[in-house]
């Protein structure tokens, strides 16, 4: 397992502290487990090994001057964070969530999955994307989710709470090839398969070369090599997080990738052209990018071995 890996939906709080939010949810609300984040994330902030796992993006997003200006930032995005958890589980245990899309672009989702040559949609950790995979019935067509579900995960999926199935299937990147005969099936049905493209999980060497902030960065090149021989077009989608129990959508252009064969670098430009969407979304909500680990000195390591 490799540093990705060990970054992946690792719970921080303990079963016990999870199940505390819940009931706080149930209790009163969202508004009870809100205010109930703000010391705790204010404490959890105070530990050295928590402001470590944002450092790296704090740094270079925000160029802080100072130690307090650093900590403000560190508290604000785990703070969001916090909020977004919150958020999803109260989806699970009050049943309610209000999601704001364009019209536009709900019938550019539709019209898309409607050509029958299935979807790919292609997303990141930050905002609301754990939500939002719960909030899109509409397109009515079967959705999969290749999403690691890390057994250290404390944190209860939205269907756990409602103890009934989830709204899409779960393909497991850990397992055989990677998930990728199972992505492949699901869009040769006409489905969609929406995946994270942020981070590489497995072999570094089925990763290409992009910039983010300044530096240099690795994500997956396969999701564009599966939708050129497929034929399925790309939607690029990052869900904000909008204030108390509300998520938004914010849709691409669709992407027709072009087959370059089976070497990476010729999928490079689509790699960096969703690192560039990234790029948009962090500037306009800074606090929402959810990456807890040094994705610049990863792709450091990786590549003077």
């Amino acid at each position: 397992m490799n540093q990705f890996e060990k970054a992946t939906g690792r719970s921080i709080a303990s079963r016990f502290k999870h199940q505390f939010m819940y009931a706080l949810i149930s209790l009163g609300g969202r508004t009870m487990a809100y205010w109930f984040l703000y010391p705790l994330v204010g404490v959890y902030c105070l530990h050295r090994s928590v402001r470590n796992k944002s450092r790296a993006y704090i740094l270079r997003r925000f160029k802080p001057r100072t130690k307090w200006e650093f900590f403000k930032h560190t508290y604000l995005l785990n703070l969001t964070f916090g909020r977004t958890l919150v958020d999803r589980a109260a989806l699970g245990i009050l049943g309610k969530a209000d999601f704001e899309y364009q019209e536009k672009a709900r019938q550019m989702c539709q019209a898309l999955v409607g050509q029958g040559k299935g979807v790919l949609m292609l997303t990141a950790h930050v905002g609301c994307w754990q939500s939002a995979v719960n909030c899109m019935q509409f397109l009515k067509k079967p959705m999969h989710l290749l999403y690691y579900r890390n057994p250290k995960d404390n944190d209860k999926m939205v269907a756990e709470h409602q103890q009934t199935e989830a709204p899409f299937t779960l393909i497991n990147p850990a397992g055989p090839a990677g998930g990728v005969p199972e992505m492949m099936a699901a869009l040769n049905r006409g489905e969609i398969v929406c995946a994270m493209a942020d981070r590489v999980f497995g072999n570094a060497k089925n990763s290409v070369e992009v910039g983010f902030l300044g530096g240099k960065v690795q994500v997956p090149y396969s999701f564009y090599r599966l939708a050129a021989v497929t034929k399925a077009p790309i939607i690029m989608a990052f869900f904000p997080w909008k204030g108390k129990g509300k998520l938004g959508s914010w849709v691409f252009a669709p992407v027709e990738v072009e087959d370059k064969g089976p070497h990476k670098l010729g999928y490079q430009t689509y790699a960096q052209q969703f690192i560039d969407a990234l790029t948009q979304f962090c500037i306009k909500y800074p606090y929402q990018f959810f990456n807890y680990f040094d994705w610049w000195k990863e792709y450091a390591t990786t590549n003077n071995k």
